[in-house]
């Protein structure tokens, strides 16, 4: 039972992602598994040494992408002996601080108190200069040691960012950000305004260092955009948005997409206005609901990942039977975890999952 070849199934796989048509084997599926899914797999002693130590990371990834591949038929996280250097986190520049504490990943905390730190952040921002505040110290001695060890050039900037209600309860704190909104309003339009301004800078600062001409797509990750009314999505966060898509995304052809973990059913039509043709959303929205709200986009969904980690192989095929023929019709369907896929997930849940692709999202 959900016997396949899994090895044969990536190979078709690439052949599927053919937006909206049918003109292919069947419908693709698209799931990463992240540091949260490894760091419960491997069940590590400490998180800590996971992030600090590269010899270590490389050693745990290589041992995680070969229990793995053993039943996905694929490996899925970062064996390169040279890792690539990694700019200033934009957050960071513009005011959040990294926290790493043992039996966590990596967070953003924000250092805001009140309003008055929020009008001191913007004074501060307008006057950053991304071209300098965008790269770590040795940043050209780093950039160059890597492309010559590698013989990989960096590409950096132009494509993807969190979104800007989520960069906002990070750099702001979710409780102030939500207070601010409603009592601060004039000093928010400020706060957004500047957000976007530097994030176009800081992407240009990069794309201009690494020789980065390209122009095609932009993804925004934005989890916490529940939070927002419509109004106030409207307000604060739409123009965000407009003003980088018109900048990395012109071009109807382009790429938009939006990611978002929670229910923001309430803002599709909004999201559906600005151009979204690509969205990944909670698992509490029916995929045909998001068809009918967002006739243009192409859907990457809508397995919840607790269905995932935690149903039954009936449960899960169920979903994706579900999924298929809600929107798999019109080919813009990509099948795809409404998130990611969660820590303790199975394995052999995964595989029941592709097996259901496999065998339910036929076209020929």
């Amino acid at each position: 039972m959900y016997d396949f070849d899994v090895k044969e199934f990536w190979k078709e796989n690439e052949l599927c992602f053919k937006p909206f048509s049918t003109d292919k084997p069947r419908v693709p599926i698209s799931y990463w598994l992240d540091d949260h899914f490894l760091l419960e797999e491997m069940a590590l002693p400490s998180t800590v040494r996971y992030y600090t130590d590269h010899k270590y990371r490389l050693e745990i990834n290589k041992q995680c992408n070969d229990r793995v591949e053993k039943v996905l038929g694929r490996r899925f996280y970062s064996e390169d002996e040279v890792e690539p250097p990694a700019p200033n986190r934009f957050e960071v520049i513009m005011g959040a601080k990294w926290e790493l504490t043992e039996g966590g990943t990596p967070w953003l905390e924000s250092t805001v108190k009140d309003i008055e730190d929020v009008k001191k952040l913007i004074a501060r921002a307008e006057k950053l200069d991304m071209r300098k505040e965008a790269f770590p110290e040795n940043w050209k001695e780093k950039k160059e040691e890597y492309e010559r060890a590698t013989g990989r050039k960096l590409k950096l900037g132009g494509n993807s960012s969190r979104g800007p209600a989520t960069m906002a309860t990070s750099i702001l704190g979710t409780t102030n950000t939500c207070l601010f909104i409603m009592d601060e309003p004039e000093v928010m339009d400020e706060f957004f305004r500047i957000l976007a301004d530097k994030l176009v800078e800081y992407h240009e600062a990069l794309m201009e260092d690494t020789s980065n001409n390209r122009i095609g797509g932009y993804s925004f990750a934005d989890d916490n955009c529940f939070l927002f009314s419509p109004s106030q999505y409207e307000r604060f966060c739409a123009p965000f948005l407009e003003k980088i898509f018109n900048r990395f995304a012109p071009l109807p052809e382009h790429t938009r997409h939006q990611h978002s973990d929670s229910n923001m059913a309430h803002l599709m039509g909004i999201l559906n206005d600005l151009g979204v043709n690509s969205v990944n959303f909670g698992p509490d929205i029916h995929p045909l609901d998001i068809r009918k709200a967002m006739p243009r986009a192409v859907i990457h969904g809508q397995m919840p990942p607790f269905v995932l980690r935690n149903g039954t192989p009936e449960q899960i095929i169920e979903i994706v039977k579900r999924d298929i023929e809600a929107v798999g019709g019109d080919g813009g369907l990509v099948e795809c975890t409404a998130g990611s896929v969660a820590g303790g997930t199975p394995l052999e849940n995964i595989r029941v999952y592709m097996w259901a692709v496999h065998t339910y999202g036929r076209y020929r």
